[in-house]
């Protein structure tokens, strides 16, 4: 005999009473809602997982890029050790401000008054009321670029992903273009941006930015001020007698 499928009863309360029924008449025909109706219980904010990997990540490493004239994070397979790898990241960064004539100490506050954001990736962003970044407790700008590179690699070291890292290294690029683009407002403002969040000034009081973090204007290439020549129109060529 073939199995014949039943649906449900529809569910009743236990009390019957008429005067707790008049109240909730909605309970009377209440019935399971479909699979297909139920909201989903999955968060749309994805929690950090740890994956087992049977291989190491890739030896990444901070470094100054000649032809792009660009700090990039790239496979570097000499490196030997995480320690290494953060040191030699944390001394391309400021090899890499060196070029400009601000102070590197500058631009590593500008790099975190970008990257110190709610809206920034983890490690660094995260809910307003206490944000990644609050984790940083250092109390000297070379703490703080430390901060900035070692919570990067940690992160992809963690999770293989290279979102926080190419993060940083976005950071470190657009603060060195804003300062030969030469807006000392911004310059300044995402400058005393950094020290606030870094915990190195107070947040309320009137600062006068010492003369080592002052703005200095970037002298223009010779490239940028160059003009377009324009070379003599030649006359047609003259046909041979």
């Amino acid at each position: 005999m073939p199995c014949v499928t039943e649906d449900p009863p529809a569910y009743r309360p236990k009390c019957e009473n008429p005067l707790y029924l008049a109240f909730f008449p909605y309970l009377v025909n209440f019935s399971p809602a479909p699979d297909s109706a139920k909201l989903s219980t999955s968060s749309a904010i994805k929690p950090d997982r740890f994956i087992v990997y049977t291989s190491p990540p890739s030896a990444l490493r901070l470094s100054h890029d000649i032809p792009s004239d660009s700090l990039t994070a790239s496979i570097c397979e000499s490196e030997k050790t995480r320690a290494s790898i953060v040191k030699n990241s944390t001394s391309a960064i400021r090899s890499f401000f060196s070029f400009s004539k601000a102070s590197p100490n500058r631009l590593i506050y500008i790099t975190a008054g970008i990257a110190f954001d709610a809206a920034s990736p983890k490690p660094f962003g995260g809910p307003k009321a206490h944000p990644g970044y609050a984790e940083f407790e250092g109390t000297t700008v070379a703490l703080l670029l430390h901060y900035l590179v070692e919570a990067s690699f940690k992160r992809y070291w963690t999770y293989r992903g290279r979102e926080a890292l190419d993060f940083v290294v976005g950071c470190v690029n657009q603060a060195r273009e804003l300062q030969y683009a030469g807006n000392a407002d911004i310059l300044n403002e995402l400058m005393l941006k950094g020290m606030k969040k870094a915990g190195h000034i107070p947040w309320n009081a009137s600062v006068t930015i010492p003369d080592a973090l002052r703005h200095r204007q970037e002298t223009r290439s010779d490239e940028a001020i160059s003009e377009v020549q324009f070379t003599p129109r030649l006359g047609p060529a003259k046909k041979p007698v």
